[in-house]
């Protein structure tokens, strides 16, 4: 079997996009086939797609790392689903679909993470306030078990192993494909940008906007300009939806295509790569809250210097509906509404004692907040 043991492979399946932890495998498969996967299968075996992940999640000290992106075809569109291997990006899914006027129902923000990785961790974005997470939207999957054995699975066929594998991290079956359900994509978006005053305005609007279900993506942000801390709602709709009743202080709204929208974050990468923060340290947070602790988060993060955030780093705050999340695995706090909240936070290289003052942070945080973490380092 193709197994690597160089310095490169190694050095390669011990870093992540957190590069806070390193653990070494005893080897790296690069596989032809899923029957190598499965002849290799033992007690620490962990697959890697884009290696987006911050806490190490997709390492396996003194194990064997998968590398799951040789696997990357989208072998079929239809006209309700998409066929496509796990260590495809879901910009590729969607250079398939879009042409067909479809599209998953939701999306992260970011398109370069693979299939398989956010399968494996659940997969929440702007529009899981309708659709749940991108794991309350897969039809089937193959999976390599524990075992060894290539399966499919459903919600009623094997439905032990498609429940353990979706969220399951990779510890419980490697996911090497997906059947993904699709919906009519819009050709053109509705996009609102809207300034707060303050964390209680920003929150309220949400509550109102996703129990009314009346804009198809939110996303609120913190976010630090000209030396002050100001709150933001993206409000993206597909069809028409009015601002009429909301409390913002301003509002800037403009039409894109549906693409431009999803695809957002390509312009921003090569920028955080010009300033040399792609490959240094995130030390990020990723809560999600019970809806009667949000505003003391957010102020609690409000509050916290741009010195712990560095050029680039926000607060994300994603307002969910629990009945909407149906994943077993996902660790949900109690009430019908719920937040996911994200402090994202970029270390410069080289800057230890920065690093650690975010660690504290995010320590701090997660003692304050009460809610349970989503993306937990293992």
């Amino acid at each position: 079997m193709p197994f690597h043991t160089d310095e490169a492979a190694l050095r390669w399946a011990s870093q992540d996009y957190g590069d806070l932890v390193h653990h070494r495998p005893a080897a790296v498969l690069r596989p032809v086939d899923e029957t190598e996967i499965c002849a290799a299968m033992g007690e620490n075996v962990v697959p890697r797609g884009a290696g987006h992940s911050t806490g190490g999640q997709a390492q396996a000290p003194g194990g064997v790392v998968v590398d799951m992106t040789v696997f990357r075809t989208v072998h079929e569109v239809r006209a309700d689903r998409v066929i496509v291997d796990a260590g495809a990006r879901w910009s590729d899914v969607l250079r398939a679909t879009l042409p067909r006027g479809l599209t998953p129902p939701v999306l992260t923000d970011y398109l370069e993470l693979t299939v398989g990785g956010t399968l494996s961790v659940g997969g929440l974005g702007g529009a899981s306030q309708h659709h749940g997470a991108q794991t309350d939207n897969v039809l089937a999957l193959e999976v390599v078990t524990p075992s060894g054995a290539l399966v499919t699975c459903t919600p009623h066929h094997n439905s032990q192993v498609f429940d353990a594998v979706r969220a399951g991290r990779g510890r419980h079956g490697i996911i090497t494909r997906a059947t993904l359900k699709l919906v009519p994509a819009p050709e053109t978006v509705t996009w609102h940008r809207l300034c707060y005053g303050s964390v209680e305005q920003l929150v309220a609007d949400q509550r109102l906007l996703v129990t009314a279900g009346s804009f198809d993506y939110l996303e609120g942000q913190l976010k630090f300009r000209d030396g002050r801390r100001v709150a933001e709602l993206e409000a993206v709709s597909f069809t028409t939806a009015s601002l009429v009743g909301l409390n913002h202080d301003e509002a800037e709204t403009r039409t894109t295509s549906y693409w431009d929208f999803v695809n957002r974050l390509t312009t921003g990468e090569p920028l955080i790569r010009a300033a040399g923060l792609w490959d240094a340290p995130h030390p990020w947070c990723n809560l999600l809250l019970p809806d009667h602790a949000v505003e003391d988060v957010l102020r609690h993060l409000e509050g916290e210097g741009p010195e712990l955030y560095g050029d680039f780093g926000l607060v994300l705050a994603y307002p969910l509906r629990a009945d909407r999340l149906t994943t077993p695995r996902l660790q949900l706090p109690e009430g019908e509404r719920i937040f996911l909240v994200a402090a994202l936070r970029y270390a410069a290289r080289d800057s230890p004692a920065t690093v650690k003052a975010m660690q504290e942070a995010n320590n701090a945080l997660i003692e304050q907040a009460g809610g349970t973490l989503y993306l937990e380092p293992l």
